[in-house]
């Protein structure tokens, strides 16, 4: 096999951050390894000039999705496209839409499926690639000798790029996978917020400690200054005080931000889980010994309706 897959998220026609971190390593391994050029697929219609940065991108392939993703003859137009195009490596940043389409393809391929990915490297009998695991608690290396798998990227993976010129435009092709007759997609409810949690720089995230649903308005306005999103532990999410989709932890999103401003949580190990890919953690907590002080890169112990009031008159005044 001697291309190379990588599937992007994307919204609004805009790729997402983590995914073009993942075009630039991919253009990198290519060089690394001898491989022909890469595949781009996605979801959402695309400019080609929303490639021009990368090198060696073939064609971009838009997949249409008519109905759920619940089998192989759902995907199986898009597995003879990866047949036609000689594809034996398929990269993508964690999403639940590419998890589903992903599990299929190991299956169907026979090829390992190798998930939260942080680094890989290629080595004399095959490939080596570290992932996180326990919730991100402990990292483990793992050797495969089979030239064809798939990597689910953490969002926090790293790798070393080498200098690519940019590309020129690329050809683009649409792929409509087939439908089940057993299951019917009724309607979509696309989710809102101006930033995606997953991929925002900034993350500004609220807890307990706000007592009220109707004392979120300090922590929305804080967000709006920093150009961050907001996120909220379970607690919060189970009392329906914010939405479910801004639930972060171990059973909801997992964050990779540059900030993470933690307010009014405690810290519980559910929700450090979600959050240890954080570059800098900023933890604002009246509590002295609530356990989220041992996580951060920085804390200020306070009652969070004092200190964000005060934090958001100095953005302001700047």
């Amino acid at each position: 096999m001697k291309n190379l897959a990588v599937f992007v998220d994307s919204k609004n026609g805009q790729i997402s951050e983590s995914s073009k971190r993942l075009l630039d390593l991919s253009s990198s391994w290519l060089v690394q390894n001898g491989l022909e050029g890469i595949y781009v697929y996605g979801f959402e219609e695309q400019s080609s000039d929303s490639f021009n940065s990368f090198s060696s991108i073939k064609q971009y392939i838009h997949i249409t999705i008519p109905g759920l993703v619940n089998n192989n003859q759902v995907i199986a137009p898009l597995l003879e496209d990866i047949k036609q195009k000689e594809i034996g490596q398929f990269f993508y940043v964690k999403s639940l839409l590419v998890d589903s389409i992903a599990a299929f393809f190991a299956e169907s391929l026979s090829i390992p499926l190798v998930s939260n990915v942080l680094k890989l490297a290629k080595v004399s009998d095959g490939y080596q690639l570290t992932k996180s695991i326990f919730s991100g608690k402990a990292t483990l290396t793992t050797e495969i000798n089979n030239n064809s798998f798939i990597a689910a990227f953490n969002k926090s993976f790293t790798f070393e790029t080498t200098s690519q010129a940019g590309n020129s435009a690329i050809s683009q092709a649409v792929i409509a996978l087939g439908t089940d007759a057993q299951n019917k997609l009724i309607e979509n409810y696309p989710l809102t917020g101006a930033i995606p949690l997953p991929d925002a720089a900034i993350v500004v995230g609220a807890g307990r400690g706000f007592k009220d649903p109707s004392n979120w308005g300090i922590v929305e306005d804080l967000a709006k200054e920093l150009g961050a999103a907001t996120a909220c532990s379970k607690p919060v999410s189970d009392l329906n005080w914010r939405p479910h989709h801004e639930h972060v932890g171990q059973t909801g999103v997992k964050i990779a931000p540059k900030l993470y401003i933690a307010c009014g949580i405690s810290g519980a190990i559910q929700h450090l889980a979600g959050v240890n890919g954080s570059r800098k953690i900023v933890v604002i907590n009246n509590d002295p010994e609530a356990p989220f002080f041992k996580h951060a890169d920085y804390g200020i112990v306070g009652d969070v309706f004092d200190v964000l009031p005060r934090l958001l008159n100095k953005l302001k005044s700047h």
